[in-house]
């Protein structure tokens, strides 16, 4: 399973688009929190980094369900923690795309 952050899967994305495949070989998701800036409060950050970052956000919603990528929107959580507690079992092995994401397996 690969698991790809905000910040790096907009240019993953464009480059899959290059391919002659329609879909991803492998189980993938997107998690959208690296762009949520933490300065006030959870609320009142999240709805600044959706109205910032609108036009990314929508890029990678459509440009996942086009190649068959799970999405997770801004807010759902904190990508660490989320793919260990939902796709984490014994076996697997989980690749993150940032320096500090614990793999698992």
């Amino acid at each position: 399973m690969s698991n790809q952050n905000c910040l790096s899967t907009t240019e993953a994305l464009i480059k899959f688009g290059c391919l002659f495949s329609t879909k991803v070989a492998v189980p993938t998701t997107v998690h959208c929190d690296h762009l949520i800036e933490a300065q006030v409060g959870g609320e009142e950050d999240l709805k600044k980094a959706k109205d910032i970052n609108e036009e990314v956000y929508n890029f990678l919603a459509t440009a996942s369900a086009k190649y068959g990528v799970g999405f997770w929107k801004p807010g759902s959580g904190i990508i660490h923690q989320i793919v260990l507690e939902n796709y984490g079992f014994p076996g697997v092995l989980l690749i993150g795309t940032d320096s500090h994401t614990p793999n698992g397996g």
